[in-house]
């Protein structure tokens, strides 16, 4: 039963839970960072809920976010370079552990670990696909799960953003993400069924579905619902997004000789997997959470924040 209910807690780790009564107070919060001239900037993500009677809150059986208006995947990045299957990947770091290394760290180490299992002959399928997670991890973060009545005290856990092929309708693509308990916290260390839970969250789909008053495009779907009968709740969410690049060249000859090319040119693109999307004449971007409950009611939030110079 311990298994089952940190299992179910890791597999809630990015939704943002809130209730629809008036003591839970509930943030969430978007900033971008690190603009880059050349398109590339990095999201950072946050949200906060807690309930002032210390009551569990109920179910969340719907949740998604908003994002504005003109954020657009990048064609490039829309093929199976870049498709992590997060399971089969944890499938395939349980399959063949080390235990010299957290497991936190072979993934935090993904390049490392991918040389160990080369050098332990796991098939080739496997290897491919833990190559491609490598080249389709988007970003990092933590959560704060609580996962009372197992355990009085919060648990802290590290989890993995990779980029996936869509799975639901209409979807664009995905979001797939690998929860790990942080290891070096007392309340994970003191109990061995915490320390050994690792979860394959189910995919956060991009859905293109844009609204009629033009500030969002993309809704992005995040797993809700009961897990195997048990409730849980995430405290607190933080999670650093720098996305996916890719560099391009395309090469010119400057000058032939003897009908051979003996001079040429090399141009350098940088292409990013989100383009930069149009600032609105309000100046700001908006975002926008829902969440539905499994009492029939429902939340609405909105943020915007300013929409930040990304220069030339």
């Amino acid at each position: 039963m311990k298994k089952i209910l940190l299992s179910a807690a890791l597999l809630a780790l990015v939704v943002p839970l809130a209730v629809a009564q008036a003591d839970v107070v509930q943030t969430f919060d978007f900033q971008l960072k690190d603009i880059k001239p050349d398109g590339r900037f990095t999201v950072v993500f946050s949200s906060r809920s807690y309930d002032t009677t210390g009551a569990q809150p109920p179910l969340l059986t719907s949740n998604y976010i908003r994002l504005p208006a003109g954020a657009k995947l990048n064609k490039a990045f829309l093929n199976k370079r870049y498709y992590c299957d997060s399971a089969k990947l944890l499938s395939t770091l349980q399959a063949f552990p080390n235990t010299r290394v957290v497991f936190s760290k072979r993934l935090e180490n993904l390049g490392a670990t991918i040389k160990d299992l080369k050098s332990r002959h796991v098939d080739a399928k496997s290897l491919a696909n833990a190559k491609v997670c490598k080249r389709a991890e988007t970003g990092r973060g933590t959560v704060l799960v609580d996962a009372r009545p197992l355990l009085d005290e919060p648990v802290p856990a590290k989890i993995f953003l990779y980029f996936g092929k869509a799975t639901a309708p209409g979807g664009v693509a995905s979001f797939r993400i690998i929860g790990v308990p942080d290891e070096s916290s007392a309340v994970v260390r003191s109990n061995p069924t915490v320390m050994n839970t690792r979860v394959a969250v189910d995919p956060s789909n991009f859905i293109n579905d844009p609204t009629s008053d033009g500030l969002y495009g993309y809704k992005l779907v995040l797993p809700a619902g009961p897990i195997g009968g048990l409730r849980i709740s995430v405290a607190e969410v933080h999670v650093t997004n720098t996305g996916l690049t890719l560099t391009k060249k395309k090469k010119t000859c400057l000058k032939k000789k003897k009908g051979k090319c003996v001079k040429r040119k090399v141009k350098k693109t940088i292409v990013f997997w989100f383009n930069r999307p149009p600032c609105p004449s309000s100046g700001k971007y908006s975002f926008q959470s829902y969440y539905g409950y499994e009492n029939g009611t429902s939340a609405t939030k909105s943020i915007q924040i300013p929409c930040p110079n990304f220069g030339r």
